[in-house]
Order: C-alpha cells, then sequence, then structure tokens
C-alpha cells in the first residue's frame, strides 16, 4: 500500500511537471539512457522517468517528454535529415543533452550522468549517486527499482551540479543528499586466555556477525552514506573466491582494494578486545582510495566504550552506541 502511494505520488508529479515545462532554457535531452550489469531486465523508460523527476525537483531544469522527443525525430526522419541528439537538442534550444547509465551489484545501485551544455554541447559536467535497494513486491520478491533510481539519480544530478543542497528545501522521500559509499568490514576479536570466559568470545562467528549488522543499521540512518547491506558486500568477496567472509578477523589489503574498486569510499572496522574490567569496544572510520593497484587508508576517527558484563544485548547496545557517534561527529 505504501508502495502504491509512493509511485502513484511520483506518476502525478512527473506527468504535471512534464505539463507545464514551458522554458526551453531550462530544457535538457536524454541522449540516451541505458541500463547496463544487473538491470538489463529493466527497461530504461525507469532511468528516464527517476530523471525527469529529479530534474523538475531542482525547480531549474525539465526533461524533454519522451513524445515531443519522439515527434521531433519522426518529423526529421520526413525531412530527410539525421536525427542525431544534438541536432534534437538544437532544435529544441535545450540547455543540455544528458546520458544516463544505471547499474546494479546485489543490492547497491549505481547512477552515472553525464551532462553536455549548450552552446556548443561539449562542456561536460558528470555526477554519481548510489542508493541500496530496499523494497521488493509481494509476493514475487522482485526488486522494486524506482525509488531507488530516484533516490541515486537525485544524487548523481547533484554532484553533477556541484550542489550538495540541492534538494535539502524538499520534504522527505525528495530530501536527499550527494553520498559516499561505506563499507563496514569487520570487528577484530581479542580473547585474553588468563581470564574468566565470556560467551562474547567463544561465539565469536555469531557475535561479530550480529555487531557488523548492528553497525550497518545505524549508519543506514546518516543523509551522507550509502551503506552496503552483508549480501552485498560478501558477494563482492566471493567473486574473488572468498566464500565465508570473517567479520572477527581485519580486513585484509586484498579485501580493502576490492572495495575501493567498487567505489566503497568509507570503511568502519574495529576491535572487541577482553580486559581486566570485561570487554573493551572500538571502532574506527576510514577513507579508502587506490593508488594504481594498492588501496591506502586516512583514519578519520574513533569511538571508544567498554561492557562490564558478557551479555549480547548489551553489547549490542554499546555498538549502536559507538557507531552513530562515529559516524554523526566524524561524517
Amino acid at each position: 500500500m505504501l508502495m502504491g502511494r509512493y509511485t502513484a505520488l511520483v506518476c502525478g508529479i512527473v506527468a504535471a511537471c512534464w505539463a507545464y515545462a514551458g522554458d526551453s532554457t531550462g530544457l535538457i535531452l536524454v541522449g540516451q539512457a541505458r541500463m547496463g550489469n544487473g538491470l538489463r531486465e529493466v527497461e530504461p523508460t525507469k532511468l528516464e522517468a527517476a530523471l525527469a523527476l529529479a530534474l523538475e525537483l531542482t525547480t531549474r531544469y525539465s526533461l524533454v517528454p519522451p513524445s515531443v522527443r519522439d515527434s521531433l525525430v519522426e518529423q526529421f526522419l520526413r525531412e530527410g535529415r539525421s536525427p542525431t541528439a544534438l541536432a534534437v537538442a538544437q532544435q529544441l534550444g535545450c540547455a543540455a543533452i544528458c546520458f544516463a547509465l544505471a547499474e546494479r551489484f546485489v543490492h547497491l545501485l549505481r547512477v552515472e550522468l553525464v551532462f553536455r551544455w549548450a552552446p556548443t554541447f561539449e562542456s561536460e559536467q558528470r555526477g554519481v549517486g548510489y542508493a541500496l535497494l530496499r523494497h521488493v513486491r509481494a509476493p514475487s520478491g522482485e526488486f522494486l527499482y524506482d525509488p531507488a533510481l530516484l533516490e541515486a539519480t537525485q544524487r548523481a544530478v547533484a554532484v553533477a551540479f556541484g550542489d550538495s543542497a540541492l534538494y535539502a528545501h524538499l520534504e522527505p522521500p525528495f530530501r536527499i543528499y550527494p553520498a559516499a559509499v561505506l563499507a563496514v568490514v569487520s570487528i577484530a576479536y581479542r580473547d585474553d586466555p588468563h581470564l574468566p570466559a565470556w560467551q562474547l568470545f567463544r561465539q565469536k562467528v555469531v557475535t561479530s556477525y550480529d555487531a557488523v549488522l548492528t553497525v550497518i543499521d545505524t549508519a543506514r540512518f546518516h543523509p551522507r552514506v550509502v551503506v552496503c547491506d552483508v549480501d552485498t558486500r560478501d558477494s563482492l568477496y566471493a567473486r574473488a573466491g572468498w566464500i565465508e567472509p570473517e567479520n572477527y578477523n581485519p580486513p585484509s589489503p586484498v579485501e580493502l582494494a576490492l572495495l575501493a574498486r567498487m567505489g566503497v569510499e568509507y570503511i568502519v572496522s574495529g576491535s572487541f578486545e577482553r580486559c581486566l574490567e570485561g570487554g573493551q569496544l572500538r571502532l574506527e572510520l576510514y577513507r579508502l582510495s587506490l593508488d594504481g593497484e594498492h588501496c591506502r587508508t586516512e583514519y578519520l576517527g574513533r569511538a571508544e566504550g567498554l561492557i562490564a558484563e558478557d551479555s549480547v544485548p548489551t553489547f549490542r547496545s554499546l555498538v549502536r552506541q559507538l557507531a552513530g557517534q562515529l559516524l554523526w561527529q566524524n561524517l
């Protein structure tokens, strides 16, 4: 029901915007809208609809409606003229031509936009935006792409235009900011055999996985990051031959390089260490960057705390508290 209202709202806004899009100085023509890896079964018209709404929400630009574009192409063909994107844009007096590409890896959606601006249509502005697929159709379980496509497209538009507050004045779900991709890699466990045994450490496979999920669940509320879920992260590792990632061991250089190549800009890692007082948890935030085949890490900040009892709920509560502190203070 909720998604039905959302889709109806989007369709209504798009229809209304196309109806009054009159000033040609703000018109943008779609030169190409392409669905790439992971989205071959999705029609490019979905990407065009997302781009249309993302542009209208800026209050500065309107997408040339497909009916107008197609009619002009037919006219060009009847007149024996080549209906190139450049020719159509010039005929309509467009401000820019936009080329759009959408791709998906598991649940991570990526949209890349290239705007070429009048009068020569050679000056370029590029933007990339990400979003996480969160909705499925019941009972089929098929992904509902529209909300994530719009979210990623809005981010790509904001990046291309160089305006991080482009949609800040809007109400949710349209209040979108540019956001970097963040992954939660692992929390290294360090037990002390000389101290009384804790189940949190004995069951480190389970408790470390739970801790990673808790950080992810906390990070998804941050407006400046798109956090990879575990399925997306582990599928990336599996492509490199790692079948069972170990959430209780430090990340390897190869692991970090894989994440950086996938577009991950930030990672959260940490440690959980047994001590006389109980268990010391530390979470750290790093920025990733590629230097050829190698991945560099830049330390950005940390948050740490102590638990005095061997309790999963207490541990989970501390993880959530420190994750929020780490992300909201450093991003």
